[in-house]
């Protein structure tokens, strides 16, 4: 039997005396598409930030791919090929799509930062490389069009895609995805779900999202887990987790019968709050 991706065991973490996730359970297998919902200030991004090495955690184990990364700083976990994006999307603005897909790059470049600045052998031919590889990533997410265009200047679901398109430059096993429908109409919303299938299929992903619209979690994700005031409520399929008691009272409602009938309402009253505007 094939060990899982991510095993998360008994995590914790506090915010002083705000206990923002409590005991926290998950085991993610390879090539699932799973989801992580609940009500604003649940913990979902806390857990996404524990994960990616933006918090340490206070207590319990994270294993990805058979390695311990508990409090793993962001650059090493990113090495070990967990990549994540954010529910406010964090482009650099005034730099061109291509030049955005390239920082992602840079993360596996092998020569140091200095080597330029002393014309050291090698260097050019590897940014030419990190250079094609971005290239080939703005036409794999359709973003060719906007390859010279300013990130800041791009269409809000081509910015989506565009971080997404950053996150994938530093090839990664493990995607992160924090509310990737944020703002999305309807039609967006649709391309998107088939979006999030094809990174699977095509880049060879595991994919973890939190997402409040769901007709995007019902309609992508294999497997749920629901934290509640930063417990885990219900893990399931989409089935399952649409009629357990616990998930409707403490959070979807009559988000059900939208996530049902195609509407896609979001459950929650907005953008949960938390460190530098993203949510816990």
């Amino acid at each position: 039997m094939t060990a899982p991706i991510l095993q998360i065991t008994d995590l914790t973490r506090n915010f002083g005396g705000v206990v923002a996730v409590n005991g926290f359970n998950m085991t993610v297998e390879h090539g699932m598409i799973a989801g992580l919902i609940g009500p604003n200030g649940a913990g979902k991004t806390t857990v996404f930030n524990t994960v990616s090495g933006f918090y340490r955690p206070n207590a319990g184990r994270i294993v990805f791919e058979g390695r311990d990364i508990t409090g793993s700083p962001a650059h090493r976990i990113c090495r070990y090929g967990i990549a994540r994006t954010f529910q406010n999307i964090r482009l650099f603005g005034n730099a061109t799509a291509v030049e955005n897909v390239m920082v992602g790059g840079h993360v596996r470049r092998k020569k140091q930062w200095w080597m330029p600045l002393v014309f050291w052998p090698g260097v050019m031919e590897e940014e030419r490389s990190i250079r094609s590889r971005a290239e080939e990533l703005i036409r794999r997410v359709d973003l060719e069009r906007y390859r010279n265009e300013k990130a800041g200047a791009l269409p809000y679901g081509a910015q989506r895609r565009l971080e997404i398109a950053r996150a994938l430059a530093t090839e990664p096993t493990f995607l992160l995805l924090d509310e990737p429908a944020a703002g999305m109409n309807p039609q967006e919303t649709e391309e998107l779900m088939q979006f999030i299938k094809r990174l699977r299929d095509e880049f060879g992903l595991t994919i973890l999202l939190i997402e409040h619209d769901m007709k995007v979690v019902m309609g992508v994700c294999e497997r749920i887990w629901v934290l509640d005031y930063g417990r885990l409520i219900a893990e399931g399929d989409a089935e399952r987790i649409q009629r357990d008691q616990r998930v409707i009272e403490a959070y979807l409602g009559d988000s059900i019968d939208a996530a049902a009938d195609g509407g896609g309402e979001r459950a929650g009253a907005g953008p949960e709050s938390g460190t530098e505007g993203e949510s816990c």
